[in-house]
């Protein structure tokens, strides 16, 4: 299970992929199957389905059990044997998944330049696993390729003990030598990453003390050193030996290393700049564990690259596609009203849970002319109009955006609401040295007018595009609007080559401002402080975080960090809702929820979602097939709002990082 990466997810308009096969994989898991319903009741009870499955039967006979080989008894050790199910027990494995993909990733890679997308993460999730997992109802940590873990009294050393059980799709057993090896990868400087250097670099080299139990040590307290090591995704030392940082820049661009994973993807299942599939394991060393019940349950998942999304909305409604997330208000509101809705053969879900917000925004490049001027900064975002934006064109489905931590406790209440303001806006302009017009009405600064480029990646985008490009107009500024492929903005971005784009991003389960805000990576490329944002208050709040145990400290601090990013104004920022909106194909179990408690639709990170815990009912679908052939017949219409996991968190106490359960 992979969790809580130290990035944040770059959400571009496309969805990325990944692609996993060193070309020495045992097996190509299974072909389609038709899923069958089982035959007799499934159990709920959670007592069912153990955590250990055939405890230690992979255990290498020349280990003792005080080493971590068969017998280990975890005594002085900590784990997790009472969580409760995180898919649904009812679950059926079988079955094809189709979706598809606005652009052709630029890479396959799950470390380096340009592999911190939304996609990657959704499909390296399904491809790798960490020591330690994260549930995602209670933000408990549970077992996944570790058994048991200790933590010293001084939170700085950390012991790991691996399942003997634990295989890579190769079939090569994990071993501490593996963690070694994973943690040499991420501190490779010829890797490109400088995040991964600046998250992990805060501990020693990994110490293997056997071939199950890995030690490692922290230079420096950070309560966040035990989440990051712990959910570091395991490669294997057998095919990492082999490789640096630069050589797996350019020989892993379309493929992955091995994984542990339930899921594969072969080079001959990656059709370049057209189609991505992805397998299921037959032989996944742990399918039977507790933590797996009811997740990857689809056999195969198609992903086909549709540029348009009109066609790709037309294809869903052709049954050639599964599912569709609708990303426009327009579409939800005027479009979802056609006659297999109407008799439930379709279905419409407006989900609400507890998935961290991220942000959606124009990032400024505040290394380049003219967004170097905070004063400039604030006139664009005043330009920007976006109640009249929600109203007109998305039917108030959304909340404009005034944080960085939006929607939650670390939101800082005190922020500037960026109300329109064309007059606020030319004041500010006027005293960065726009205050002179040229023939053309257009505002000049010595004798230059004042033209911005915009990169943006969807034509999803352009309604409010061309408004906020008129309104600029309006006032004296040419907005010139550059239509590219996503990977082409992946690319520019992380190399600093635009003056203003439109981005979003995901966010964290428990935030980390360091690996986007600190200025040591404002001039540093393929990183997440795109805009070159710094501040010194932030830098030393980024550091004292580090160190904060207690959960109502760190609300503080992000909260601080907040209010210095809203007056900044590295981002115009745009707006937010709180819930996933999907159409569906009438043919699919779905859990309670329909997604996790923290995960959003694909489970790109902060939790399992839709291609991880759904799967083919065949009764529904049987009765799907029939009703497409016989048009008198109506299924079942669900509600279209689904509130479980508000109801959830009502009944409990509020969902928060506690503080007992980080270490």
């Amino acid at each position: 299970m992979k969790k809580s990466l130290p990035l944040l997810i770059l959400v571009l308009t496309l969805a990325l992929a990944v692609g996993c096969s060193s070309g020495s994989e045992r097996e190509t898991g299974p072909s389609i199957s038709m899923p069958t319903a089982p035959s007799g009741p499934v159990s709920m009870d959670k007592e069912d389905y153990p955590v250990f499955p055939d405890a230690d039967a992979g255990a290498d006979p020349s280990v003792p059990a005080e080493q971590g080989g068969k017998g280990f008894t975890g005594a002085g050790w900590e784990t997790n044997t009472d969580f409760d199910f995180i898919g649904d027990p009812r679950a059926i494995k079988g079955g094809l998944l189709r979706d598809h993909l606005r652009d052709f990733p630029g890479t396959l890679r799950t470390e380096g330049p340009e592999s911190n997308s939304a996609f990657n993460y959704g499909i390296t999730s399904m491809a790798y696993e960490s020591l330690v997992g994260l549930h995602t109802t209670t933000l408990e940590h549970i077992p996944s390729l570790a058994t048991h873990w200790q933590i010293s009294e001084d939170k700085m050393t950390y012991r790991f003990r691996i399942n003997p059980n634990a295989r890579f799709s190769d079939g090569m057993p994990v071993t501490s030598e593996d963690v070694v090896a994973t943690y040499d990868f991420m501190m490779d400087k010829t890797l490109l990453s400088p995040s991964n250097q600046m998250v992990f670099g805060k501990l020693e080299r990994p110490v293997a003390e056997s071939m199950y139990i890995v030690r490692v040590r922290a230079k420096e307290l950070n309560w966040r050193n035990f989440l990051y090591f712990s959910g570091m995704a395991i490669l294997p030392a057998h095919v990492l030996k082999t490789l640096d940082g630069d050589t797996y820049l350019k020989e892993y661009n379309f493929k992955l290393l091995p994984g542990t994973g339930p899921y594969i993807i072969r080079e001959e299942d990656i059709d370049k700049g057209r189609s991505i599939t992805v397998r299921r394991r037959n032989d996944y060393w742990a399918v039977k564990a507790r933590s797996n019940v009811g997740i990857g349950n689809f056999d195969e998942m198609q992903f086909i690259v549709v540029r348009d999304e009109n066609l790709a909305f037309e294809m869903f409604k052709k049954g050639e596609l599964d599912y569709y997330p609708v990303s426009m208000a327009r579409q939800w509101v005027e479009d979802l009203d056609f006659e297999n809705i109407q008799r439930g053969l379709v279905q419409k879900r407006k989900i609400f849970n507890d998935e961290p917000n991220g942000i959606q925004g124009f990032a400024f490049n505040t290394r380049r002319a003219p967004f170097e001027d905070i004063r400039v900064r604030k006139a664009f975002t005043f330009l920007f109009n976006r109640r009249q934006l929600i109203e007109k064109l998305m039917f108030n489905q959304y909340e404009p955006q005034n944080s960085y931590y939006v929607g939650g406790r670390y939101e800082n209440p005190n922020n500037p609401k960026n109300e329109y303001n064309p007059q606020e806006a030319l004041q500010l302009l006027a005293e960065a040295g726009w205050n002179s017009r040229d023939t053309q009405g257009r505002l000049v600064k010595n004798g230059a007018p004042l033209q911005i480029e915009l990169l943006y990646a969807s034509r999803t985008f352009e309604p409010h595009l061309t408004i906020y490009q008129e309104d600029l107009r309006k006032i004296g500024i040419s907005l010139n609007l550059r239509l590219i492929t996503g990977e082409t903005l992946f690319q520019l971005v992380n190399e600093r080559r635009f003056q203003m784009t439109q981005m979003g991003w995901g966010a964290l389960l428990f935030p980390n401002p360091e690996t986007s805000w600190h200025s040591s990576l404002a001039d540093v490329d393929n990183t997440n402080n795109i805009t070159g944002f710094k501040n010194a208050r932030v830098d030393e709040l980024c550091e004292a975080y580090d160190k904060m145990f207690d959960v109502e400290e760190r609300v503080r601090a992000l909260r601080e960090i907040d209010g210095i990013l809203a007056n900044a104004y590295p981002y115009a920022l745009q707006w937010n809702a709180p819930y996933s909106r999907l159409v569906y194909w009438n043919k699919f179990g779905t859990p309670p929820g329909y997604l996790s408690r923290t995960g959003d639709y694909f489970g790109s990170g902060t939790g399992p979602g839709l291609p991880q815990m759904w799967w083919i009912d065949p009764a529904k679908d049987a009765k799907l097939q029939q009703a497409l052939r016989d048009p008198s017949l109506k299924l079942e219409v669900g509600p279209t709002e689904d509130r479980y996991w508000i109801e959830f968190g009502n009944n409990e106490q509020s969902l928060q990082p506690p503080a007992r359960k980080i270490p």
